[in-house]
């Protein structure tokens, strides 16, 4: 038996409906967020400061190391010697960096340069391959505001305590395989939050949501500490 013309429209319409809505569906609460944009250009750390700042530009391009896609955090410089004869004694530049793709941090993403007398000597981390995902999110800063309520009081039983609490909220990526040295990249669009104002290592609570669906992908109080695949 065939269809009817009539179950054929009313057919086509819902398919049409369900791929139009490309929403989540979680309730935006209108509380405090802001929605924190960081530059690849807005060095920070108790370390970090316009001087030095100047230093780790210049060894970076005294060495031919494209620095563009990375936001420096921490800086030192020591007198090292060596432990054997003939007992050497050199320069020695620790720089660490956070990794940004098209404009935006990688939150799991972080490397460390090492510098000997001003000469690179050593990279630890596996550089990112970046993504062509997009820049624009789909979630709103009130439904993180949302989910971010909700992980506190599961996980930490402390909803009310930050129920009136201003939270920052920062768009990004996140790799799903981080730790994990054997298994490729897998770059997804993320939110990470935090209490507003908070720097490292003071962020928590701290939280990280996939963009596409708001799932849970990482959590911590600096007691409960929960992964999620």
């Amino acid at each position: 038996m065939k269809p009817s013309l009539f179950a054929l429209i009313i057919t086509t319409m819902l398919v049409w409906s369900c791929n139009k809505d490309n929403s989540v569906r979680i309730a935006e609460n209108k509380g405090c967020i802001e929605w924190k944009k960081v530059r690849v250009t807005d060095h920070s750390g108790y370390t970090i400061n316009n001087s030095n700042i100047q230093i780790i530009n210049g060894l970076f391009a005294n060495n031919n190391i494209d620095n563009s896609k990375y936001r420096y955090y921490y800086y030192s410089d020591d007198s090292v010697q060596t432990f054997f004869p003939p007992y050497v004694k050199f320069d020695d530049k620790i720089i660490r960096v956070k990794e940004f793709t098209n404009g935006l941090e990688i939150f799991t993403g972080g490397l460390v340069f090492g510098f000997k007398n001003n000469i690179f000597d050593h990279l630890n981390g596996i550089p990112s391959a970046g993504t062509t995902l997009g820049t624009n999110p789909k979630l709103t800063i009130g439904q993180i505001r949302t989910l971010f309520l909700r992980d506190i009081e599961e996980y930490s039983h402390s909803g009310n305590q930050y129920k009136d609490s201003c939270f920052s909220a920062e768009f990004g990526y996140y790799n799903l395989n981080s730790g994990s040295s054997n298994m490729p990249e897998n770059l997804v669009k993320c939110w990470k939050v935090t209490l507003k104002n908070r720097i490292y290592p003071q962020e928590i609570p701290i939280a990280y949501y996939k963009d596409n669906d708001g799932k849970l992908i990482y959590y911590d109080d600096g007691i409960v500490f929960a992964t999620f695949p």
